[in-house]
């Protein structure tokens, strides 16, 4: 299975359209044409540290913020729904890399807040990978005209 870190925007936009099918999921800041109430993934600071041989541990923060139109009614109870959902659902979610399997991503350090009438859920993922490289092997073998030299 091959973990991208736009393979992960779209498994976790696919947790939120089961249950939000009606808002839309950007990837990015929309400066128009923005249809609310909607989510935004953004990753937040990640580290890769190498490990033995290929493998990598690689720990992406994602931040999912919904935003909603200011000063709605029930609009702190939506954020709160919202939050609870994505505590039942996230602990472990669904990846998929389009090749039609699917794992189970765990997920670390969950929390959010309610920051000026939109929430921030943020969490870490952890994933070992492998990047597979391009093994050089020795092409020429050189002579070596060493020999022990006689006092």
């Amino acid at each position: 299975m091959i973990f991208t870190a736009e393979n992960i925007l779209d498994s976790l936009a696919g947790v939120l359209k089961d249950r939000y099918p009606e808002y839309p999921v950007y990837d990015s800041p929309n400066q128009q044409g923005t249809a609310f109430p909607c989510f935004f993934i953004f990753f937040m600071p990640s580290e890769i540290d190498a490990q033995v041989d290929e493998r990598f541990m690689h720990d992406l923060g994602i931040d999912i913020v919904f935003v909603q139109q200011r000063n709605i009614v029930n609009g702190n109870a939506q954020i709160h729904a919202i939050a609870r959902y994505l505590d039942e659902n996230l602990e472990m979610f669904p990846y998929s890399d389009g090749s039609g399997e699917t794992a189970l991503v765990h997920t670390y350090e969950r929390q959010w807040q309610n920051e000026d009438m939109g929430l921030h859920y943020q969490f870490h993922i952890r994933q070992r990978v492998a990047v597979p490289r391009d093994k050089v092997f020795m092409q020429v073998m050189e002579e070596n005209n060493a020999h022990v030299k006689n006092k």
